[in-house]
């Protein structure tokens, strides 16, 4: 009786077992589900925002009739099938950037580069946590980038707004985003002073605030810039001198400081700078300025 007794124990512990674990996957199949259905009607709402595709390349590409892993300039993870790509460069789209873009919570790389995209950047996609790559460039983006723009993307390497319409001042707070390579600002209307906290991103290898206007000193915090390779400040309109501290920046390429209002002598540090190719100067007061190329 009491062996009889233990198998009917046994016999309901994994049954129970194997109830626990079809919910469980249940579960995670409907979140899966879920997901992805929050995923397409995101990319669904980019497409409703588009008033003019000149190659229908949307119309063609995008429907529900397949996956949206399937869709042209998506790509998904293998396993959560979640889209980590948007990569719709280049189209000559015109519309503007909805805020369901947001949803789209596992994103790594977002290229809306090169079209005619119009309205502000929506706060929401700087919350995507688990981005990596941002491109903006070169469309008709107005407005002024979030003062939290760093505070949910740990992980940004790369973010462009070259070439549109933003205004207002740079934020202190990018100096959050701590793994940044890449930060192109050039060519908006950008004003205020250079925050100096842009100094304490380690990671930095290129920087471009040129063709905005921009004044106040260069801070001197750059010379903390150790892995830059390629800088741009040119045409703004900075004052006061060169911070002998850029001397410090042994990786630096490209120095662009033309087309402000500098001032002084250029620091004999700047010599410290073996590798520099490019180093323009025109357009200032600078004593005993001349344009250096290698």
């Amino acid at each position: 009786m009491e062996r009889v007794h233990s198998l009917r124990m046994m016999s309901r512990f994994l049954l129970l077992l194997c109830l626990i674990l079809i919910s469980l996957f249940i579960a995670a199949t409907t979140a899966n589900t879920s997901s992805t259905i929050t995923d397409r009607d995101a990319l669904l709402a980019l497409k409703a925002h588009i008033t003019h595709d000149p190659t229908n390349f949307l119309a063609k590409n995008w429907n529900t009739s397949t996956p949206v892993c399937n869709w042209t300039g998506i790509a998904c993870d293998v396993h959560s099938h979640r889209v980590t790509v948007l990569n719709v460069s280049s189209l000559n789209l015109t519309g503007t950037i909805p805020s369901q873009l947001g949803n789209l919570s596992s994103l790594k790389s977002l290229n809306l580069s090169f079209n005619r995209l119009s309205g502000s950047i929506p706060s929401a996609i700087f919350t995507i946590y688990t981005l990596k790559y941002v491109s903006f460039r070169e469309n008709q983006l107005s407005g002024q980038i979030p003062a939290n723009i760093c505070s949910n993307l740990p992980v940004l390497e790369y973010l462009s707004l070259y070439k549109n319409m933003l205004h207002g001042g740079i934020p202190s707070t990018l100096s959050n985003c701590t793994y940044l390579q890449t930060l192109a600002l050039v060519y908006n209307d950008f004003s205020g002073t250079i925050p100096i906290e842009i100094g304490n991103l380690a990671k930095l290898k290129e920087l471009y605030l040129g063709g905005n206007r921009l004044q106040g000193e260069i801070p001197r915090e750059f010379g903390n810039l150790a892995n830059l390779e390629q800088m741009s400040l040119a045409i703004n309109n900075l004052q006061g001198g060169i911070p002998r501290e850029l001397g410090n920046l042994t990786k630096l390429e490209i120095l662009q400081l033309f087309q402000n209002n500098l001032t002084g002598a250029i620091p004999k540090e700047i010599g410290n700078l073996t590798k520099l190719k490019e180093l323009p100067l025109g357009g200032n007061r600078l004593q005993g300025a001349h344009d250096h190329r290698v």
